[in-house]
């Protein structure tokens, strides 16, 4: 019998997840500047990210979390915000690692791996959300050669 399993490329638990947490209301409060900066929006955060049985490892940028916690999505509950989800397309079983009050937690199997997965491929595609269909594959992105610790010092100006 053969086992898959979706697990992250990246460790969960790093200086960046905790740099960008530390600061995530300052972040929240210049969403917009971050957004319409192609060099911001495509910070690569170690550690987020979606990684699917049968769909493989899916990069999500600091633009795509922000608009994700933005817009009411499920990818954030109050304070509790999802950062990385792993599971099954076709079970709809997750893992889903979030932070909250200063310390990463996961939610296995609620919310459900499509529940999450439709609204972070909309807003990867930058399309309009649809009913019925979780676009995959998702198209291929420029990764910014900066940091959230660049992105800091740029917001503290």
């Amino acid at each position: 019998m053969i086992t898959f399993r979706a697990g992250p490329i990246e460790p969960l638990e790093n200086e960046e997840i905790y740099t960008l947490f530390a600061n995530i209301d300052l972040i929240m409060a210049n969403a917009d500047k971050i957004l319409q900066n192609e060099a911001y929006k495509n910070i690569r955060v170690k550690g987020t990210g979606i990684d699917g049985i049968y769909i493989g490892h899916i990069n999500l940028f600091l633009g795509d979390l922000i608009r994700l916690w933005s817009n009411g999505s499920p990818w954030r509950n109050g304070q509790k915000f999802y950062y990385h989800l792993g599971g099954s397309p076709l079970s709809g079983m997750s893992f889903c690692t979030y932070w909250q009050d200063g310390k990463i937690g996961c939610d296995r199997s609620n919310p459900s791996f499509g529940t999450l997965l439709k609204p972070a491929s909309t807003v990867i595609k930058n399309a309009e959300e649809s009913e019925h269909i979780i676009s995959v594959p998702l198209p291929r992105r420029q990764v910014s050669g900066l940091n959230i610790g660049d992105l800091l010092k740029y917001l503290q100006q």
